[in-house]
């Protein structure tokens, strides 16, 4: 299994607006695309050096080529989205994590 992860860093006012968003548009077109089992959202509890709010977004994924295709054939489309409706309030970054049970 492959874990393809998004961390963001939110401004604290847009939290409501972030999640819904999250919730009802991003993470269903990524599953849409149908290169992804389920998702998962976290939220870091140990937050020490900024005044933002961290979740943690994961999708789980069969194979690493079901990660890149979804990279790059549906990817920009979604993150200018969301750069677009939460420009300035948000960082974020992205990892791909293998599964080794």
């Amino acid at each position: 299994m492959i874990l393809y992860n998004i961390t963001f860093n939110i401004e604290p006012e847009i939290k409501g607006e972030w999640f819904s968003w999250m919730k009802n548009k991003y993470c269903p077109y990524v599953l849409e695309s149908g290169y992804f089992n389920d998702f998962r959202i976290f939220h870091l509890l140990s937050e020490t050096e900024n005044d933002g709010l961290t979740y943690s977004v994961q999708f789980f994924a069969d194979t690493l080529d079901h990660v890149n295709a979804y990279l790059e054939k549906h990817a920009p489309r979604i993150v200018h989205a969301h750069n677009e409706a939460f420009r300035h309030k948000h960082v974020s970054f992205m990892s791909i994590l293998e599964s080794v049970d």
